[in-house]
């Protein structure tokens, strides 16, 4: 894991960490997770130590992850942009003045993983026997649903 040595801003020599850095998220951390690759997080950004309980973190960061498109199942680049503005207090290891960034951003690109992506625009070739992948615009004026009546029904009810 990577460690942030701190030592001078907790011993006040300096007011803040200025950050500019670009971490690599080891593959184990995100092995069982949907995601099939992680580029190195840029992370721009201050470390502040206002006071003994707090650590503030304030820094914005972005990545490109690989994940399978929901739809063709093939493996597409999803980038996203997060920022961190919290405390980091617990991420402290006080014994040897470091701080554990990569658990920090961890926790915060989990969050950034979304439950389904697709690049996919064209969705003609992806039907079959008595069945198609519609768009979510499509969904929303097609009226050519053979429940539609039993629906009705059991809203009256």
């Amino acid at each position: 894991m990577k460690y942030m040595n701190i030592k001078d801003l907790l011993d006040g020599k300096v007011n803040n960490i200025s950050i500019d850095e670009e971490f690599t998220i080891p593959k184990e951390v995100y092995a069982n997770t949907d995601i099939k690759d992680l580029a190195k997080v840029k992370v721009k950004g201050n470390l502040t130590y206002p006071d003994v309980d707090d650590l503030l973190l304030e820094v914005d960061c972005s990545s490109i992850m690989k994940l399978n498109d929901s739809v063709s199942l093939k493996p597409v680049s999803y980038s996203f942009p997060f920022k961190i503005s919290e405390n980091v207090t617990e991420f402290l290891e006080k014994d040897k003045f470091s701080l554990d960034i990569i658990s920090i951003l961890w926790e915060n690109i989990v969050l950034e993983i979304p439950i389904r992506y697709s690049e996919v625009n064209n969705y003609d070739k992806y039907k079959g026997d008595g069945w198609r992948v519609i768009s979510e615009d499509e969904k929303e004026i097609n009226t050519n649903n053979p429940f539609k009546d039993l629906l009705n029904k059991i809203e009256k009810e």
